[in-house]
């Protein structure tokens, strides 16, 4: 079986470092290890074809995520599934055409997010296109409840699978001392403002990892908050180094948006004592109190409370942040991901 692999993070050099050993191989969500299944797996992009600079620019301001791949869908006939999250322009495409050739099987991030009540064309097309899939990996067990009901007719075929993080390379390092900081990871649809306004007069750090383009509506940064991006290596020694993680989503939880789910994997996976906005798709990965904490969205009061609580008691963030690992440890693994994937396409997919 060949699955041929189209998502925004899985390119040249995202591949070529995990095969190297650098970094972690969270975003490739199981590529590589899929082979130890007897699977064959690929990618494509179109700056395999195109200048870099170019590609960057189609994928920024014209192509985006969910068209970025339609120069290339003749390629796709070379393979027996495409596992994507966000390659929707294809997905039409292939039934609009109505072809067999090849499966489809989406990684499901935010699909009842993305066609809502189906109201718009846009959200009425992705729809249908998305019932004429031959399967849906749910990363959050209320979206594929979910996604079942809407759905009726693939209920057999769609699967509830954790998103995987690569636990090997985020681990706990009881060698780099703590300090009174705040982590929060991330770019898209995050909120740093209820978090900047929660820590007002609180003796603590806040390390903001994400680019500095989302935090431009904030202007000027309090003294005690830095935003920047940070390589691999530094982002281990900052997680090690924080007390508290906190994981900020600007959205409303209405449909069961995955966004987050990433970053916080990262978090427990580091041990640490985690705060995460509420959404529904995090309680697959946070029991409120015991592996975690929420606060509902836009809370600065519940917040601020949670994170003073949380740098005065010792025992409980030490508490909730081995949990949270053990928990990581045991759901999280990417090999355990890999294995699902493995079984999902073979026993259901392909038949």
């Amino acid at each position: 079986m060949k699955v041929l692999y189209l998502f925004n993070k899985v390119l040249a050099k995202t591949v070529e470092d995990a095969e190297n050993g650098k970094g972690h191989d969270s975003w490739l969500f199981g590529m590589l290890r899929l082979r130890k299944y007897g699977i064959t797996t690929d990618f494509l992009e179109i700056e395999k074809y195109i200048p870099a600079k170019l590609g960057r620019l189609l994928r920024a301001h014209i192509l985006t995520m969910h068209y970025a791949h339609i120069p290339l869908f003749p390629l796709f006939f070379r393979y027996d599934v495409v596992f994507t999250s966000t390659a929707y322009g294809c997905m039409v495409l292939k039934a609009l055409f109505r072809i067999r050739r090849f499966k489809w099987v989406v990684l499901d991030f935010n699909i009842l997010g993305t066609i809502q009540e189906e109201k718009t064309l846009r959200e009425k097309i992705f729809a249908w296109a998305l019932s004429k899939v031959d399967g849906i990996v749910a990363i959050s067990k209320i979206e594929a409840d979910a996604l079942k009901k809407r759905f009726p007719h693939l209920s057999d075929r769609i699967v509830f699978l954790h998103e995987a993080t690569d636990i090997d390379f985020f681990k706990p390092d009881q060698t780099i001392p703590q300090r009174n900081m705040i982590i929060s990871v991330g770019n898209y649809g995050r909120d740093f403002d209820t978090l900047i306004e929660a820590v007002r007069g609180l003796p603590v750090e806040v390390c903001l990892a994400t680019k500095l383009i989302s935090v431009e509506k904030l202007q000027v940064l309090p003294s005690n908050v830095t935003a920047r991006l940070y390589n691999h290596e530094d982002m281990l020694r900052l997680y090690c180094e924080a007390k508290i993680a906190f994981i900020g989503i600007e959205k409303k939880d209405t449909y069961f948006d995955s966004v987050g789910t990433l970053a916080l994997g990262e978090a427990l996976a580091m041990g640490k004592a985690t705060i995460a906005t509420h959404m529904k798709s995090m309680e697959s990965y946070i029991e409120h109190g015991v592996t975690g904490f929420f606060v509902p969205y836009k809370d600065v009061v519940a917040l601020r409370l949670q994170i003073e609580t949380l740098l005065q008691d010792d025992a409980l963030r030490t508490s909730v942040g081995n949990k949270a690992y053990t928990f990581a440890r045991k759901a999280l693994d990417p090999e355990k991901f890999a294995q699902g994937v493995a079984e999902f396409m073979k026993n259901t997919v392909m038949k």
